[in-house]
C-alpha cells in the first residue's frame, strides 16, 4: 500500500480527492502521513479546489487511520487544516491532532479558545488542551508550559454562563492534581444537570482518585445513557473491582444496548480481575457483530496488560 502511494504522484492523488465524480479511495490516505514541505505546499495549493465534504471526509478518515496505526502520523495536515475558513473543517483538524504532543501547539489552542468564532471549535480548543495538563503530571513537558494551561482551564471552567466550554474545561482539569479541581467536580454534580453530570463523572475517570469510587458506582445503572457510559468508562479508569458485578449483571441482559458493549467491554479490560477474561472470551465467541469483534479483540489485548502475571496466585484453591 505505502509503495502504490509513493509510485503515485501526490499531485494524482490531490486530483483524486477534488474529483467528487469518483469515491477517494482509503489507499490514499497514508499518502497524507508524514508530509514534506513540497508535498504540504501542494496540499494548500489544492486545498481551494476540494469541496467542504470532501476536506470533512479526509479528515475524519485520516484521524481513524492514526487510531488504528501508530505509525502514521498527519500533524502537518491538520496543523494546515486548523486555519481553513470552515468551523467544522477547524474542529477536526483540532480532533486529528488528538496524539500530538508538541507544545507549539498550547498557543494555537488558547488562541482558538478565546478568539474562534465558533463555540464548537472552542469547545475542541479546550478539549485538547487537556492532554497537555496530562502531560504536565506526567513531567513530560516541563511545568512552565503546563501550568499556564491549568490557570487559563481554572479560569474557563467558572466563566459565566456555564454552557459546553465550560463543561470541556472542566474534562481537562480531570487530569490535573490542583487542590481545587474535586471541589469543581463536586460542585458539577450539584448543579442537577445530565451534561454536567456526564462531564463530571468524564473528569472523576480522568482524576485516578478512589474518593469518587462511591459516586462513580452509584451511576452505572444511570437511567440517562449519557451519564451511564461515562460512570461505565470512569470505572475502567480508576480500575473498579466493584464494578465488575454490575457490569457483568448488564451483560447478562438480552437488551442491553449496543453502544454501551463497548464501554462494558473496555471498562472490564482496564479492571481485569476474577471471571473478565472468560467472560470476554465468551461474548467474543457468541457476537456475530464484526465491530463488536474488533472491540472485544482490543479488549483481550488490553487486558493481556492489565494483568499481571506476578500477581496470579498459582496456588488459588477456589
Amino acid at each position: 500500500m505505502m509503495e502504490e502511494n509513493r509510485e503515485t504522484p501526490f499531485e494524482q492523488i490531490l486530483s483524486e480527492l477534488a474529483d467528487e465524480s469518483q469515491p477517494f479511495s482509503p489507499k490514499r490516505l497514508r499518502a497524507f502521513s508524514d508530509l514534506d514541505n513540497g508535498s504540504l505546499e501542494k496540499l494548500k495549493q489544492a486545498w481551494p479546489t476540494i469541496s467542504l465534504n470532501r476536506k470533512l471526509a479526509l479528515l475524519e478518515d485520516l484521524e481513524d487511520l492514526t487510531e488504528a496505526d501508530t505509525l502514521v502520523c498527519c500533524d502537518a495536515v491538520a496543523k494546515f487544516a486548523m486555519q481553513d475558513g470552515d468551523p467544522g473543517v477547524r474542529r477536526q483538524a483540532i480532533h486529528l491532532l488528538w496524539d500530538c504532543e508538541d507544545t507549539s501547539l498550547i498557543p494555537t489552542f488558547m488562541e482558538l479558545l478565546e478568539n474562534d468564532p465558533a463555540e464548537t471549535v472552542r469547545a475542541a480548543a479546550v478539549s485538547a488542551l487537556g492532554k497537555f495538563v496530562l502531560l504536565g503530571e506526567l513531567e513530560e513537558i516541563p511545568q512552565e508550559k503546563a501550568a499556564p494551561v491549568v490557570a487559563k482551564l481554572l479560569e474557563v471552567v467558572q466563566r459565566k454562563p456555564a454552557g459546553e466550554i465550560q463543561r470541556k474545561a472542566l474534562e481537562s482539569l480531570g487530569y490535573s492534581c490542583e487542590d481545587s479541581i474535586p471541589q469543581l467536580i463536586t460542585q458539577a454534580m450539584q448543579r442537577n444537570d445530565s451534561q454536567w453530570t456526564a462531564s463530571a463523572l468524564f473528569a472523576m475517570g480522568r482524576s485516578l482518585d478512589n474518593r469518587w469510587d462511591k459516586i462513580v458506582l452509584e451511576h452505572i445503572n444511570d437511567p440517562d445513557q449519557s451519564i451511564q457510559i461515562e460512570a461505565i468508562r470512569a470505572a475502567g479508569e480508576l480500575e473498579l473491582s466493584a464494578a465488575n458485578e454490575l457490569l457483568f449483571e448488564m451483560l447478562d441482559d438480552e437488551d442491553v444496548d449496543s453502544e454501551l458493549l463497548y464501554y462494558i467491554y473496555w471498562a472490564l479490560s482496564k479492571i481485569g480481575g476474577k471471571g473478565v477474561r472468560e467472560r470476554l472470551e465468551q461474548e467474543l465467541e457468541e457476537t456475530v457483530d464484526e465491530d463488536l469483534m474488533d472491540v472485544l479483540d482490543m479488549a483481550l489485548e488490553n487486558l493481556d496488560f492489565t494483568e499481571d502475571p506476578e500477581d496470579l496466585d498459582l496456588f488459588d484453591i477456589e
